[in-house]
């Protein structure tokens, strides 16, 4: 696997990771869950022990899901094709890791990042405050949604009923069939 270069932000000792700049999951089925989870894009330094976050760019492509994900922190002309096996995928562009597994975490719960977008900001106008919320998880029977977001050095999750998801679907579709 081909590796990089990574300065410790700790230390300032530069130590090789190994690194995957196309992740295909069909190919690696357990990368997702380090997708997932982050801890593919975590280095520790053999020196001191600190962990940093790798930012280079990825391509995460999941056959089955039909998702690929381009993360760059460069603005990129990013065209799906029209025909062939990979006309039927969603293409989504990301400017940072966080933002990859937030996505990959939506789409493997089956749903779709746009309804989420939308949920996101109806809640914040609930909340009356202004945080950047991230998709967590969905639990219970219900499908409750969780969202986390920081507040005083703290990590918080406010969780929102299922419905919230299938009104703002349903507002989406409609806003969508009038175009």
């Amino acid at each position: 696997m081909p590796s990089i270069s990574i300065k410790c932000r700790n230390c300032g000792a530069e130590s090789a990771a190994e690194w995957r700049s196309i992740i295909n999951v069909a190919d690696n089925p357990e990368l997702k869950e380090q997708v997932i989870s982050g801890s593919l894009f975590i280095h520790e330094c053999p020196h001191c022990g600190t962990h940093s976050l790798i930012t280079e760019p990825v391509v995460y492509i999941d056959p089955e899901e039909k998702l690929i994900i381009l993360c760059s922190g460069k603005e990129m002309s990013l065209e799906p094709p029209e025909e062939g096996d990979w006309a039927c995928f969603t293409v989504r562009q990301v400017r940072e890791i966080g933002e990859l597994v937030e996505k990959v975490k939506i789409f493997h719960c089956g749903l779709d990042d746009s309804v989420m977008d939308l949920c996101k900001r109806v809640t914040v106008m609930e909340m009356k405050k202004e945080v950047p919320l991230k998709f967590f998880r969905t639990q219970g029977a219900d499908n409750e949604i969780i969202f986390t977001y920081p507040e005083n050095g703290q990590m918080e999750m406010i969780a929102i009923g299922f419905n919230v998801y299938e009104d703002c679907a349903a507002i989406l579709r409609n806003h969508n069939a009038g175009d």
